[in-house]
């Protein structure tokens, strides 16, 4: 009698550590809630196993654990637009490591409709007229929270900085590029003019001085003697003033030879 209770006591014992082992490997408890602007994972129950959490087509989780997982997901789960989700249990206990494997996928819709864009105008800059302009004459529009300028062979190019912003239907001078874009050509602003050619200066030959010449050249006429001069000025010839000055010498010779007669007359 002892023994046969003693028998069924090891078979109850027995029975329930399989059914204990039974509820313990098949206690893995997976969960996963979503809703506008998170993606909720727990785990429970689980012995060694991997999660791996998907959102967006962008892997946000890849981790082992022990035990269980918990972790709330809000990064880039903006209101405005809808988003899809998978999570990825890898459980390594049970028959051939896969028997406890699970996964999950769903999504969730928009939640808020989003402002409509802003519509912006890019700036064209001041014209730069010569027959020396280029584009690096052009002063560059200063870019702002809407825009950014740059520079290129092509021109200036106008670059939206997000989806918050649009262009307008026209765009003036700007031609709207493939990757959303906007061009200013740079004849546009760059007016390139004809560069006259400086005039060179002349050079104008230099006087030269006449060379010798092996004939006589003809002497210029001495000039007058002054008296000459001064007596051709008062009107009186030269025979003249011959006679005049005689006359003055025969007077003077008579009045000594008067004196000296009266002296031998005294």
């Amino acid at each position: 009698m002892k023994k046969l209770l003693a028998g069924g006591t090891l078979a109850v014992l027995a029975f329930g550590g399989m059914i204990a082992t039974a509820t313990s490997a098949s206690a893995h408890t997976p969960s996963v809630s979503s809703d506008c602007g998170f993606v909720n994972v727990d785990l429970k129950y689980y012995q060694d196993a991997k999660v791996t959490v998907v959102i967006d087509g962008v892997t946000v989780e890849d981790t082992e654990f022990n035990g269980g997982f918990q972790k709330r997901y809000e990064e880039n789960l903006g209101l405005d637009k809808a988003h899809e989700w998978t999570v990825t249990v890898d459980a390594y206990d049970g028959r051939d490591g896969t028997q406890y494997d699970w996964s999950q996928s769903g999504s969730i819709g928009v939640c808020q409709t989003p402002p409509p864009a802003e519509v912006v105008t890019p700036v064209v800059p001041e014209a730069v007229a010569g027959c020396a302009a280029s584009l690096d004459d052009i002063v560059l529009p200063e870019s702002t929270e809407a825009i950014t300028y740059t520079k290129t062979e092509a021109g200036i190019v106008a670059t939206l900085n997000s989806e918050d912003f649009i262009w307008p239907e026209e765009l003036g001078a700007y031609v709207p590029q493939e990757d959303g874009s906007a061009l200013l050509p740079t004849d546009v602003i760059v007016l390139e003019e004809d560069c006259e050619p400086s005039p060179s200066p002349s050079v104008e030959p230099s006087e030269e001085a006449p060379a010798p010449s092996d004939e006589p050249t003809t002497a210029s006429p001495s000039p007058a003697p002054a008296e000459t001069e001064e007596l051709a000025a008062t009107g009186a010839t030269v025979g003249g003033a011959i006679a005049f000055a005689a006359l003055l010498a025969a007077g003077g010779v008579a009045l000594v030879w008067a004196r000296k007669r009266m002296q031998q007359n005294a």
